[in-house]
Order: structure tokens, then sequence, then C-alpha cells
């Protein structure tokens, strides 16, 4: 079952194959990278952790551009990040995973301008760590929660806070091994306006929030599916007295994955928010909460911000105070940050005749690929977009492509909106 929940992790590495029309600013140009994050610091400034080549980077957009250091090198190349977040006095905290679930690692700026690394291991040789959340507490510490596994199945639910001196305080949230899963359990920590710490669980078949209680913690159940199971990272908001999570479900003899959106307010309620995707982020917005994920078919792949395709891997989303929204995309080339002042709104579709539309755009052009079996593109030619936003693409081309992608550029943002249509060949 281990294997399952691994083939659904986004594959990075893979980016290799294709190319990206993002236009935004270049936080990175290298070698691919294992996965990355965007956090919001103080004044909405974005700041961007990614890992690339075993090397953990903090990229911080400056006045004069961005302003990228690499603290440290890390024990192991297949590290995924699981929480990245920015304190009010602008030191950012990376908690980063080995996907084999061999160890958590913490990475925290101090106020020396110094980084500070502390490893989490396992309990014992062949248990293994789920994917972990990060949080900070309303004295900007971090506070971490994670799952550990034992092959018995049973599971031991943690959650770490840091103390005034950067001293961990472990304390189990569930006994006993309870709950039990199959698969890898996730976790994330929830920090209530008031300071409460909650956590919320993922395992196979089901999600808990867990909230303290005098001398103990008592369980609510958010979610449970008797034909799949949650997979990969947790991500958490809170609003008021309002708690919300999304993950990964997979539904093995289903069909692809989906990215579920529960809360927990006046009730519990869960339900599918994005069919055929893996979640990217979760963010609250004036308007509620946002949801970024991916979707591919075979290595072709898709950024999407709730219903609305772009032209790459979106590997960060967030939104700031006043409403505008940052987005940071993945391509073969690196990492593209975009910002909008607005929501993102255009929808561009592609129809099996290379006919389509660019719903919210009046002029421009559309660019169509064409796309092999192993993702790589070919461009195909640009196509005008008419008043009513309407397109009409062609392509002469004799072998029958993999799939086609169009690309329409606002000119305003540089937000690169997209479709993808897989031919099935």
């Amino acid at each position: 079952m281990l294997r399952a929940v691994r083939r659904l992790v986004l594959p990075f590495l893979l980016l290799v194959l294709w190319a990206g029309d993002a236009p935004g600013e270049e936080v990175y140009r290298g070698t691919p990278v294992a996965d990355a994050r965007l956090a919001l610091g103080p004044g909405d400034v974005p700041v961007v952790a990614y890992v690339a080549e075993g090397t953990l980077t903090l990229a911080v957009r400056r006045t004069a551009g961005w302003d990228a250091r690499s603290p440290l090198v890390l024990p192991a190349r297949d590290v995924e990040i699981d929480g990245l977040a920015v304190s009010t006095g602008g030191l950012p905290s990376v908690l980063l995973r080995s996907r084999d679930g061999r160890w958590l690692g913490v990475a925290r700026s101090v106020a020396s301008g110094e980084w500070r690394w502390q490893t989490i291991r396992p309990d014992g040789r062949r248990d293994l760590i789920g994917p972990a959340g990060l949080a900070l507490d309303l004295h900007g510490r971090p506070v971490i929660a994670y799952a550990l596994w034992h092959p018995s199945h049973r599971t031991v639910l943690r959650l770490v806070r840091t103390d005034a001196r950067g001293v961990f305080r472990t304390q189990a949230v569930t006994r006993n091994g309870f709950p039990e899963t199959r698969t890898l359990a996730g976790a994330a920590p929830v920090v209530m306006p008031n300071g409460q710490i909650r956590v919320i669980e993922t395992f196979t078949p089901a999600a808990i929030e867990w909230s303290p209680i005098p001398g103990d913690w008592i369980g609510q159940f958010l979610h449970s599916s008797a034909l799949g199971f949650p997979t990969g990272a947790v991500a958490t908001a809170v609003a008021g007295s309002t708690v919300y999570a999304a993950w990964t479900e997979a539904f093995p003899t289903l069909g692809p994955p989906a990215v579920v959106l529960a809360s927990h307010g006046p009730r519990a309620q869960a339900a599918v928010a994005i069919e055929n995707a893996v979640l990217a982020a979760l963010v609250l917005t004036p308007s509620g909460p946002e949801l970024a994920a991916n979707r591919c078919a075979g290595q072709s792949c898709l950024g999407l911000v709730g219903d609305v395709g772009l032209d790459g891997i979106a590997a960060g989303y967030a939104a700031e105070r006043g409403g505008a929204r940052q987005l940071l995309l993945a391509t073969d080339a690196g990492l593209d940050w975009l910002r909008t002042p607005l929501p993102l709104s255009v929808h561009v579709s592609l129809g099996k005749d290379l006919t389509g539309g660019v719903e919210g755009a009046s002029s421009g052009a559309v660019s169509l690929y064409r796309e092999t079996a192993d993702g790589s593109r070919t461009f195909v030619g640009s196509f005008p977009v008419a008043a009513d936003g309407s397109f009409v693409a062609s392509d002469s081309a004799a072998t029958p492509a993999a799939a086609y992608r169009a690309v329409w550029i606002d000119p305003s943002t540089s937000l690169p909106y997209a479709a993808l249509l897989s031919t099935g060949t």
C-alpha cells in the first residue's frame, strides 16, 4: 500500500522533460527542483523555499530583485518540503522530510542571522514518519505535528512545540497505536486565534481534528470514505473559530485522485473540491478558502487554482491581506513568481478539433503545443483570439500527439492561463 501512496507524489524531477511559458519573475534557474514552497512575510513579501541537488535555498523578493541564500546541505536528496512559515519579524522556518520517511528536519533562521537545524527521527529502525505539518505559535515559534507509523500499522500522533530557548518539547496526542492504518498517516497543526493548538490527522480511510482537553485530547471526525484514502501532505488554515483542511484523496478502484476540502465550524463537513488533481496549497482569501492543485495526463501536467488552468506546476500559492494573489510555478527551467491584484478568473478551453475559447479575453493569441508521451512539447503555432474569446487552432503534423496544450498569457499580469487536452494516444 505504501507504494500506491508514493505514486501520487507530484514528479517535480520529471519537469526536465518540458518547458513552460510562464514569463513571471525568475526566482531560480538551474537543475529541476525536488520541491518548493511559497509563503508571505511581513508586508506580504514573498519568500520561496526550494530544494535542488540536495541543498535548501531560501529566496526573498527585495527591491533590487530576488535575494537567494542556501544555508543548508541536506542529509539526503529525495526530500520534500512539508512546511514553510515566516514570523512577523521576517524569520523563516522550513520543515523538510525525507520521502522514505526516515527523518524530519527543521531549519529555522534566528535573530542573529544564523540557521539552526534540528532532526526528528523515528523511534525504531522500521518505523516511518508520515507527511508532517508546520505552523508558528503566537510567539512566532515553530509548531510541528507528525504521525509515526509502525509496521504493525499502529500509529503515534505527536505535537512538537518550541520553547523560548529553542528546545523541542514533544507531546503524544494519541495513545495505544490509534488509529491503525495501512498507509502513512499525515498530520498538520492548526494555531487558533486564542493560541490553542489543534492537529489534523489523515489516515486510511478518514481525517480527524484533535483538540486539547484537560489532561487529554479529543477527536472530531472530519471525513471518511469507503472507496478512497488520504495521501500526502495535509494543508490547514483557520478563520475565526472555523478550521479548514485539505488533502489529496486516492481512489485506487475508481480512477484518478481528487482534492478534498474539509471545514469544522458550527459543524464538520467535507467534500471533493477538485477532481483528478493532487493538492498543492490551501489559502484563505477575503472570499473564502481557495485551493491550488496539479492535474496530470500521463507526463503532461497542468497547474490549477480552483478550476482555472495554468501552464506550469503549481508549486506555491498565497493570498495577500488586501486580496492580491501570488503564485509560484515550476518548469524545467526553474521557478517563476507571478502576482495578480485580482482573483484568477480566466478559463481556457480546448476541444478535440483544436478549437476553443479564452473566457475573459477578447484579444491576443493562443499558443498551441503538441506533447509526446514523455511530456516533451513542440510549438505548433500562434492563433488569434477573437473578440468573443474564441480561437481556431490546427496542427498539420502527421504523427498523433499524446496531448495538446493551449496557452494564453494575460498581458497585465503575465499569468499563463492554459488548457490541456489528452488525446488518449
